[in-house]
């Protein structure tokens, strides 16, 4: 097979075509820019913006004011209709008869009074004598209450009065003969109370003696006591006493 060959001559550019191309170019741009500027101008005046002044403000001066409260609504009261009255019955007319004519009154005459005789006078009493006020005794005052005793008084008064119930107790003391005959001894304490007379009232031993014997028989002389009567210037109510008594094989009795 036969093969061709094509054979390309590359020409070098002219430089006259070149710059005629540029200078054509150039016053293309010069001329679309020129009218360019011309649709511009045009434009604009055709078309001017005209240019709105701002509206005027007006200034309004507001005053607040407080309103007073709505007035409260009351509900009217809801009135019920009331129910119309029945008609009462009418009422029932009965004719009665006329009354009779009455007759005309007779005039009775009356008799003429009896006169009656005076009264006898009344005679009246004399007032009864008035009574002589009878004068009433004089009772004189009662005398004058004592002072009252000072505590060192009373504590001597009872001393006195003790000692005088000392020697009673003693000779109406019974010695129980086991204490005698084992010669054995003891003291008690006894609380006893007396009566203004001299009368013993209750007696108790309160320091009792280890020895039975001996608080049986103090108890036992004190309340077979016969005592005299509280002093003159002693309180006269019951009083409380505390004696030793002492009980043995050397007693009196």
């Amino acid at each position: 097979m036969a093969s061709a060959v094509l054979n390309t001559v590359v020409l070098p550019p002219d430089p006259e075509q070149g710059n005629r191309r540029f200078a054509a170019a150039l016053v293309a741009g010069v001329i679309l820019e020129v009218a360019l500027i011309g649709a511009l101008v045009w434009y604009g005046e055709t078309h001017q913006t005209k240019v709105v002044p701002p509206p005027k403000k007006h200034v309004i001066a507001v005053q607040m004011v407080t309103l007073p409260p709505p007035p409260k609504v009351v509900p009217k009261p809801v009135v019920k209709p009331t129910p119309p009255k029945p008609m009462p019955p009418k009422p029932v007319i009965h004719h009665s008869p006329p009354p009779p004519p009455t007759p005309h009154p007779k005039m009775v005459v009356p008799p003429k009074p009896v006169p009656t005789p005076p009264a006898p006078p009344v005679k009246v009493a004399p007032p009864p004598p008035k009574p002589v006020p009878v004068p009433k005794p004089v009772t004189p005052p009662p005398p004058p209450a004592p002072p009252p005793m000072s505590a060192a008084e009373k504590a001597d008064l009872m001393g006195q009065y003790v000692a005088e119930l000392r020697p009673i107790i003693q000779n109406q003391l019974h010695v129980p003969a086991e204490l005698r005959a084992m010669g054995l001894s003891g003291t008690a304490t006894v609380e006893f109370e007396v009566s203004p007379s001299g009368q013993v009232l209750w007696a108790k031993v309160i320091k009792p003696s280890p020895l039975g014997p001996v608080n049986r028989a103090a108890v036992a002389a004190v309340k077979s006591g016969n005592f005299p009567a509280f002093l003159q210037k002693m309180p006269k109510q019951n009083t409380v006493f505390e004696i030793p008594i002492e009980v043995g094989a050397g007693s009196s009795s």
